[in-house]
């Protein structure tokens, strides 16, 4: 048994790094199996179902309703309402000419425009605020609905590149 420590201990004063990452490595993989076994422990099946019949018998339950579901909830973008910002629209369907809408929704990922002119969905058009400054240009928007409504028709747009903060804010 003496000769074994000592030709253990030759070898590891001549493989020093050798030995040195050996060790790092046995502790790393006891720590991440102990820690895997205790993750395991606390997931236990048995013990969540327990846990969820007890939430669901207490008091809590009892007064616990579902979530309204809408067509708001399937967005990927938070919408945001305002006042209405005056835009000018250009699209190849306003054969050469502009036309003029408010936006009455906005969020990153798109607008709500009031127009006084239908456009048909999958549309690419032009928008720019009318109180933008000079140095902002036109945003590029797809149209993915048009909805008539008494007064004017509805046109519910999505980016085709989200522009940068400062752009959106002219939106309203």
């Amino acid at each position: 048994m003496t000769e074994l420590v000592d030709s253990a201990r030759t070898w590891v004063a001549g493989n020093l790094p050798i030995a040195v990452g050996g060790l790092v490595a046995f502790l790393v993989l006891t720590f991440l199996c102990v820690n895997a076994a205790l993750r395991r422990r606390a997931l236990d099946p048995n013990k969540l179902a327990t846990a969820n019949a007890n939430a669901l018998t207490g008091e809590k339950a009892l007064s616990w309703e579902p979530a309204e579901q809408s067509y708001a909830d399937l967005r990927g973008a938070v919408r945001r309402d305002g006042q209405p910002v005056r835009v000018t629209l250009v699209a190849t369907t306003f054969r050469n000419e502009t036309a003029d809408g408010y936006v009455i929704d906005r969020s990153t990922g798109g607008l709500k425009v009031a127009a006084q002119v239908a456009v048909a969905p999958g549309t690419t058009m032009q928008i720019r605020a009318v109180d933008a400054p000079d140095t902002i240009g036109f945003v590029t928007l797809i149209v993915r609905s048009c909805r008539k409504t008494e007064s004017h028709y509805e046109l519910g747009c999505e980016f085709e590149k989200t522009p940068p903060w400062n752009v959106l804010l002219l939106f309203g």
